[in-house]
């Protein structure tokens, strides 16, 4: 009696995986899809909606105006993350993705600033007590699709594409497993799914010509 009912909660368990997996990633796995083919159609879906660039010079605050730069490098790293936090909470100026560079011996120090679809480039001149700020963001468009590719993101948008995948994997195998277990079902599910196989590989073959 064990080993019979072990198929029927099996089969259960797998239903509730595939149904409760797929409402899990259901607006993310529709994201996905749309902005894989605005990838593949970056011409016929060109858009210069949102896009803005901004060219600016800022006058450093008194409290970080140096005469002297520092040499080590926890003390250079200290130095930029105190100019990352200023243009972030005045002057709105944020990225998934940060670096500096410093020129002791011209005084300058360079940040940069990436994100999804736009950088922002600041040049900080201790010399002249002076920041030249330039931002640049292409479109909302471009903003989806490197989104889908995961440019820039930071950590917590790449385990989320993670998360989506494995969440994805799920719904294909429990689907795969359900199917099988319907005999009714059986041949034309792995009918369609050889067909999908073949589709996969004859458009590779094309696409090497």
């Amino acid at each position: 009696m064990i080993e019979r009912s072990r198929g029927p909660v099996l089969a259960k368990f797998m239903r509730l995986l595939h149904s409760y997996s797929s409402m899990l990633v259901l607006v993310l796995l529709l994201f996905f899809a749309i902005t894989g083919i605005t990838l593949n159609h970056p011409d016929l879906l060109y858009s210069t909606a949102g896009k803005s660039s901004r060219q600016q010079v800022l006058t450093l605050p008194e409290a970080l105006q140096y005469t002297d730069l520092p040499q080590s490098d926890s003390e250079q790293a200290a130095l930029a993350s105190q100019f990352r936090d200023w243009l972030g909470s005045e002057h709105q100026v944020k990225a998934s993705v940060f670096s500096y560079q410093f020129d002791t011996d011209d005084s300058l120090l360079e940040l940069d600033f990436k994100r999804p679809a736009g950088y922002a480039s600041v040049v900080v001149d201790f010399a002249a007590n002076t920041a030249e700020l330039e931002l640049e963001f292409n479109g909302y468009l471009a903003l989806l699709n490197d989104l889908h590719k995961g440019r820039n993101a930071g950590l917590s948008w790449l385990l989320l594409i993670d998360l989506t995948a494995v969440a994805c994997i799920i719904f294909a195998l429990t689907g795969f497993y359900l199917m099988l277990k319907q005999t009714s079902r059986r041949s034309v599910g792995n009918s369609l799914a050889m067909l999908g196989i073949f589709i996969s590989l004859f458009a590779y073959i094309l696409s090497l010509h």
